[in-house]
């Protein structure tokens, strides 16, 4: 598909989105953008199968692959040509953050998705320190997801859904779920997979995807304990 063409107000939306996680809404985009996406700006991108947007008390916005494809086209492109100096400077950088993908060899979506999870706060109110913490809050909640597939699956290998996982993991929180699960799945005994067949799907089925490399994936296998 070739790379489409937006003017600034557009590609500064789209790219804030991805920023976001690649899933926002309206008063969302407003705190970090000052603009939101609404009218002929979101039924372009939502005819273009860019973005799906759900009106709820406001529109919210969710990249879809084509927009996450579109987004990594970006990391490539020139700038607008009304871009302004500081346009002209993103566009310097996003090559930089393009190559630096490209060696870790992880996706822009993974890349995205990671940023967004958050230290927890301390007593204070503040961001806790992390230091060395972090892996071993990580190796914890794997050995729970890891746990809860096993308590589910009847053999290795079998695909259970992540609705099922993840009602099995209490009150934890979902973007560290998220972070971990796409760490989970570059493990040589791990697979991440979405659904063959989307239309025995529930909505909450959907809910409990995790995005990974721009697709939405609902089931896990793991090959053994």
């Amino acid at each position: 598909m070739e790379h489409i063409e937006f003017g600034t107000r557009e590609r500064a939306l789209l790219l804030t989105l991805m920023t976001l996680g690649g899933s926002a809404s309206n008063p969302e985009l407003k705190e970090h953008l000052k603009d939101t996406l609404d009218g002929e700006p979101r039924r372009r991108m939502n005819e273009l199968g860019l973005v799906t947007s759900v009106k709820q008390r406001a529109f919210h916005h969710e990249l879809t692959e084509a927009g996450w494809a579109w987004c990594v086209g970006e990391l490539s492109a020139s700038a607008p040509s009304r871009a302004g100096s500081l346009g002209r400077s993103l566009y310097c950088v996003l090559p930089m953050i393009r190559d630096f993908l490209n060696r870790a060899d992880i996706s822009l979506a993974e890349f995205a998705v990671a940023r967004g999870v958050v230290p927890p706060a301390s007593s204070e109110g503040e961001v806790a320190p992390v230091h060395g913490s972090r892996d071993a809050d990580e190796a914890d909640l794997e050995t729970r997801i890891r746990g809860a597939y096993w308590s589910l699956a009847k053999a290795p290998q079998d695909w259970v859904l992540l609705t099922a996982v993840r009602s099995l993991l209490g009150n934890a929180p979902r973007a560290e779920v998220d972070a971990v699960l796409k760490r989970m799945e570059r493990l040589s005994d791990v697979h991440i997979a979405p659904e063959a067949d989307q239309k025995t799907l529930t909505e909450t089925d959907r809910e409990a995807a995790v995005r990974i490399g721009g697709t939405s994936k609902h089931l896990l296998s793991i090959e053994a304990r």
